[in-house]
């Protein structure tokens, strides 16, 4: 199963020999954009029985090129989230 998720970046900004790097660090599958002003990695065509543990290669491919991952968003529990602040007395 395809599973979507977001690595943030510690970067400022992206550039070409930091998108070139996590191109060569496996992320030809994915897109490079801003996320509030931040870095953000894109993954969403990687197939993965084990959510966690695709999550987790992924930030250490990050890691491999040189790039920080501050944080990991995953757009179903984002949503999820949201939902339940809005509904919380």
């Amino acid at each position: 199963m395809k599973q979507e998720f977001h690595l943030i970046l510690g970067v400022d900004d992206f550039t070409e020999s930091i998108a070139d790097a996590l191109f060569q660090a496996g992320f030809d599958d994915a897109q490079l954009t801003k996320r509030e002003g931040l870095p953000c990695i894109i993954v969403d065509d990687r197939e993965t029985s084990d959510l966690a543990a695709t999550v987790r290669a992924a930030v250490s491919e990050a890691q491999n090129a040189g790039v920080s991952v501050v944080r990991v968003e995953i757009p179903d529990v984002e949503q999820i989230n949201s939902e339940l602040a809005s509904t919380s007395p």
